[in-house]
């Protein structure tokens, strides 16, 4: 049996999944990347203030290519765009990564989320959809269909043994369901 704190989020991933008809990934995966990324905790947040890529959420394409002062800088550029509240908000939120998948601000506005604050992405079955959508986007629609190579886009590189331990913590979570 699954530890409960990853079991909770099983039929959030079964929906999502089946909502955007991405059949081809199992649910199992999600549960691995989810116990990895988080533990299975909701409210997981990690600050990455050296993410680079930053969505614009006015003209919905990337932000323009920064200098390394603004890359830097805790303040963001003057033109750079926000849906609600102040540029420095959103600045910071695109550079987080949000939730039980760890679903990067940006990552979700590139995804088509239009709240008007990123912290809504830590609803669980908000931020699984999200997760699952952009590990479709690695996977199959960007990818050569490899869920190993996904994964390794999906943690930037940063842990070359990352997929490794997903894709053991997958077979962890098949031996017990």
């Amino acid at each position: 049996m699954l530890p409960p704190n990853l079991q909770q989020w099983t039929s959030s991933i079964i929906a999502s999944l089946n909502a955007n008809g991405y059949d081809m990934l199992r649910p199992e995966l999600i549960l691995a990347i989810i116990a990895r990324e988080s533990s299975g905790d909701r409210w997981a947040l990690n600050a990455e203030p050296r993410y680079q890529y930053l969505w614009d959420v006015k003209q919905k394409k990337p932000f323009r290519k920064m200098t390394s002062v603004e890359y830097c800088s805790a303040i963001p550029p003057d033109d750079f765009p926000t849906i609600a509240g102040d540029p420095d908000q959103e600045w910071t939120a695109q550079r987080c990564s949000w939730g039980l998948m760890q679903v990067m601000g940006a990552v979700a506005r590139e995804h088509g989320f239009r709240g008007n604050y990123l912290t809504t992405i830590l609803e669980p079955y908000m931020n699984i959809d999200y997760g699952i959508r952009h590990l479709w986007l690695y996977c199959y629609e960007k990818g050569n269909n490899s869920t190993t190579e996904a994964l390794k886009r999906w943690n930037g590189g940063g842990n070359p043994n990352y997929a490794d331990e997903v894709l053991t913590l997958q077979n962890q979570i098949l031996s017990v369901v």
